[in-house]
Formats: structure tokens, C-alpha cells, sequence
């Protein structure tokens, strides 16, 4: 990638320059680029939060140095945008909830889910500091981003799998986004509310600066590992890559898997740094997003490597509504190795 030579300077003082020369191996990518014809572009695109740094820091560092010869990062705001530009062949390569990616390929889109990078976002936030498990919400009014979608869904069953249901047990009050969950508690209109990182850690800081505890209450990460019986992460997010690039290109995934597992790392053990990087493209300010790191569960597996347990937590979301993944399991060919 050719940067300018304030961008240099911004990349040497946030210590990536050096994470590109000691991070990388120039042998894999002199065999890689034997193997496979060199791209002269490609674009990752991802939504504009937190997790997203991790693609922001593959791009800057020029990670797939030898296969691609400008490789760049870009935002996208709308899960429709995301489709419209892949059945149009503009795109090939996207950050993505793991379900998005899965509701797509069986609606027909020739697409593949590469891997996870972000193994569950979601907090309760609470104004009251006595509350630290779900069944302490019993007779509460909670708000709840995104009706029927994922956050709603892990909510809901694990809720019902202690024993609470909604109307009954507690009530959910939908809003449109997290922002709006958040101007609610800040507000004192609502005392509780599920949030997904980064708007979890921005309504402690913002509830912190207006002199209004907030609290993380409890992580549904954790609560999804009691009531599952396994680990305590949902394999919320990862990399979609469409067929055309991987027919074009299909020693990329092996390359770029290794390549954000590297930068995975650089942002969980930089989180400053990465915070100032992901502030230069994304519309959040590098504090929230280096406090949101630790609350963020950022490991890079492969999909195949996980697919049981990505086709349980499917499964999950599917029984309460089928459509989250286009209304069946994606085969096989579905998750790449």
C-alpha cells in the first residue's frame, strides 16, 4: 500500500510500521505469490465498529504483501449495501455477522464464510449496581436493540432456559439501535439495556463523564456458556469471501487467515494504539474503542474448524426465527477450512 508520509508517521508512532516487518514472514509470501496470481487490488470492507480495526490494521501493514499489491480497508453502514454490492460483483471480501454471511448463502449468493474474529459483543448495562445475573432483572423493564435479530434471539433463549420469559418475567423495550439504548440509560429513562461493544463501553464512559453510574452487569457470553453447557463466546462475526475471488485466488484464505490472526493479536496486546488507528476510520473515538478491546473477544478460527458449533448457535437463533439464516443450515461447502 503506498501511504503518505504523514500516514507513515502516524503508522511508526502507533508502532506499526515495525509490526509489519516483525510480524510477517517474506518466505510465505514469496511462495504465496509463486502459487497464486498477484492482484494489483482488493478492498476488505467491514462495519464501522470496533471489531473492524483488526481489518484496518491487515490494510496498513500491507498484509497480503506479494499475493496483493494494494490491499485496502473501507466501511459499510447497511447489511443491504452489503448485498447489493456482492450480488453485483463490486465486492468479494467483508467483515460480517456470521449469520449474514449464512442467510445470503442460502439465498443463493455464491459466497463463503472464511472464519470467526469476534466471538460475542454483548453486555447488560445497568444503572443499578446490584444487578450481576440475568434472573436479577426478574420484574424489569430492559431495552433491547434490533427486535428478532441476534441480541434479541441470545437474550430471549437464554432468559427462557432459566426459567423467564418476556411479557411474564420481564419486559423488552425495543429500540431502533444501540445509540438509542444508550441516550435511554444516560437519560434515566431506562435502567437497563443489552448494548453490544463498542456502545457497552461508551455508555460506562459517557455515564462516567455525566456523573451517572453505570455498571456491566452481566455478560451474555458468559450467561450463553451456562445455559449452552459450552464455552462461554457466540461466534458472532467473521470474514465472507465470495466464490469469484476464491476461484480467482484460493490460496488467499490460508494467507489472509494468518495475516488477521496476526492482527487480532497486535490489537488485543495494543489497544491504545489500536484505538488511535481504528479512530482514523472509523466514526468512534479512540478511547471507546481501546476500553471496548478487553470486552470484545477477538480470536481468529477457522470456520471449518468450529462449524458444530456454529451450526449450534444457528440453530439456536433459528428456532425462534428461521429466517436470521435464510430458514435451513448451510451445507458443508458453506464453511472454508
Amino acid at each position: 500500500m503506498n501511504m503518505s508520509k504523514s500516514r507513515r508517521a502516524f503508522l511508526r508512532d502507533c508502532g506499526l510500521v515495525g509490526a509489519t516487518i516483525a510480524g510477517s514472514s517474506m518466505v510465505p509470501a514469496i511462495a504465496f505469490a509463486e502459487q497464486s496470481k498477484k492482484r494489483k487490488e482488493l478492498t476488505m470492507y467491514g462495519p464501522p465498529v470496533g471489531p473492524s480495526v483488526t481489518l484496518a490494521h491487515a490494510a496498513e501493514t500491507d498484509a497480503l504483501s506479494g499475493l496483493v499489491e494494494n490491499l485496502n480497508f473501507n466501511t459499510y453502514r447497511d447489511p443491504d449495501v452489503l448485498r447489493t454490492q456482492f450480488i453485483s460483483g463490486r465486492w468479494d471480501l467483508a467483515g460480517t455477522p456470521s449469520y449474514v454471511a449464512a442467510n445470503l448463502y442460502n439465498k443463493g449468493m455464491k459466497v463463503r464464510l472464511m472464519n470467526i474474529m469476534t466471538w460475542g459483543l454483548l453486555y447488560i448495562i445497568s444503572a443499578d449496581g446490584s444487578v450481576k445475573t440475568i434472573e436479577e432483572l426478574k420484574g424489569q423493564d430492559i431495552v433491547m436493540p434490533f427486535k428478532g435479530d441476534m441480541p434479541d434471539l441470545v437474550f430471549q433463549h437464554i432468559a427462557k432456559e432459566k426459567g423467564m420469559e418476556d411479557g411474564k418475567d420481564y419486559r423488552l423495550n425495543y429500540v431502533g439501535t444501540p445509540f438509542e439504548g444508550l441516550q435511554l440509560l444516560l437519560s434515566g429513562r431506562a435502567k437497563h439495556a443489552v448494548l453490544p461493544e463498542p456502545a457497552a463501553t461508551a455508555a460506562l464512559l459517557k455515564g462516567m463523564k455525566a456523573a451517572k453510574k453505570m455498571n456491566r452487569a452481566v455478560s451474555l457470553q458468559d450467561a450463553w456458556g451456562e445455559v449452552t453447557g459450552g464455552a462461554a463466546r457466540i461466534p458472532q462475526a467473521g470474514m465472507m469471501i465470495s466464490e469469484a475471488l476464491l476461484n480467482e485466488m484460493p490460496d488467499l484464505p490460508d494467507r489472509l487467515n494468518a495475516s488477521l490472526a496476526r492482527s487480532t493479536q497486535w490489537v488485543v496486546n495494543n489497544p491504545t494504539s489500536a484505538g488511535r488507528l481504528g479512530e482514523s476510520y472509523l466514526s468512534l473515538k479512540a478511547p471507546v474503542i481501546e476500553r471496548s478491546i478487553p470486552y470484545s473477544n477477538f480470536t481468529l478460527e477457522k470456520a471449518k474448524d468450529i462449524q458444530p458449533e456454529i451450526e449450534r448457535f444457528f440453530s439456536i437463533l433459528a428456532k425462534s426465527n428461521p429466517g436470521i439464516i435464510g430458514g435451513r443450515l448451510p451445507d458443508d461447502d458453506f464453511y472454508l477450512g
